[in-house]
């Protein structure tokens, strides 16, 4: 009778084992599991996985005052050890020379306002405005050089323009990542027109 009992023990347990098989799953797609059933989760997994350490939006920062742009990104990549993000070289390209000139103002001001979010700031948008009745007042321009007449260009034909302003500090492809005062930015503003600032909360 014990022999019969122990058989029956033996068959059972094989049978249990069969119907609950043990997965080994190789360490390199663990990640790859955890992510995909978690992707459902909105963001929560990913957006831990990306958060940006604090010293690193600092450092980043710093590097961005000093003007340091590729420094920016270099600090980025070897913190999150892959290749920068899109809204990060996007930042780096609104600053581009390129972007001095009428009618890529908007999109710039996207670009500089999503980077400073990013890394921790509160931006917002600014628009400057020319008004008046007078021929040419659709216009606006900018100096390169404060003072230097000659080295005006023309950056909007329909009266407005927009920048990004992070405190006391205006900045757009005009300036670059270093950014300028407000009121040093407004000098080299140029119109026929009356030219006024104003916090905005959108594009238009």
């Amino acid at each position: 009778m014990l022999l019969r009992c122990i058989s029956l023990i033996s068959v059972l347990t094989a049978t249990w084992a069969a119907a609950s098989p043990v997965m080994h799953v190789p360490a390199r797609h663990a990640q790859q599991l955890f992510m995909s059933q978690h992707s459902r989760v909105p963001g929560l997994v990913r957006e831990a996985v990306l958060q940006m350490p604090s010293t690193l939006k600092a450092n980043m920062l710093a590097a961005i005052v000093r003007g340091d742009l590729a420094g920016a990104i270099a600090l980025w990549e070897l913190e999150m050890g892959r290749r920068a993000p899109q809204w990060l070289t996007e930042f780096q390209a609104a600053f581009n020379v390129v972007n001095q000139r009428a009618g890529p103002c908007a999109e710039v001001a996207r670009s500089v306002f999503e980077g400073f979010r990013r890394l921790g700031e509160k931006p917002v948008y600014v628009r400057f405005t020319s008004t008046g009745s007078v021929r040419g007042a659709n216009l606006i321009a900018w100096e390169r050089r404060a003072g230097d007449s000659l080295s005006t260009i023309q950056i909007s034909d329909n009266s407005v323009h927009f920048a990004v302003q992070l405190k006391e500090r205006i900045y757009d492809a005009l300036t670059g990542p270093t950014g300028m005062t407000a009121s040093e930015y407004m000098m080299r503003l140029k119109s026929p027109g009356s030219l006024s600032m104003h916090v905005v909360s959108e594009l238009r």
